[in-house]
């Protein structure tokens, strides 16, 4: 069955390098959002960590102009960490997941958004398991 991929969503880094390097899977989402039919935000921490990723596979020179290209695009509004850190933090005590997830969540939460992640990483669904987070949380992966 495939899913519409619509709404108003929380990009963690996985789903920013699926769209950066186009990706099947990057490749709906950036569709989705040329559609208007995806509302997208992302944290800085999300972005720091897709511009070193980006940066490992590319080179500095290359990485850059890239995720300054998707940035500049227009269809990914980026938000300032510092009014996320406390709830960010909470969570990171409170969980075994990384902290950029922890923006994500924090992020998705403050907006009503939901959290968006490329994969089912292992941390993240066996702390879902655990406790389910007060978000909903949605994987790119089911959006073949």
């Amino acid at each position: 069955m495939k899913r519409d991929l619509s709404g108003s969503l929380v990009l963690d880094a996985s789903v920013l390098i699926e769209a950066l390097f186009l990706s099947p899977m990057g490749l709906r989402l950036v569709e989705a959002m040329e559609k208007d039919s995806v509302i997208a935000y992302t944290t800085e921490s999300n972005v720091a960590e897709l511009r070193y990723i980006a940066c490992r596979r590319l080179g500095l020179i290359e990485s850059k102009e890239r995720v300054d290209r998707l940035l500049a695009s227009g269809y990914i509004h980026v938000e300032d960490t510092s009014f996320l850190i406390e709830d960010a933090a909470r969570l990171k005590c409170e969980r075994a997941i990384s902290l950029a997830d922890c923006f994500c969540l924090a992020l998705a939460r403050r907006l009503a958004f939901k959290a968006f992640f490329a994969r089912r990483e292992d941390e993240l669904v066996r702390e879902m398991r655990k406790n389910p987070f007060d978000v909903e949380v949605l994987f790119l992966e089911d959006f073949k």
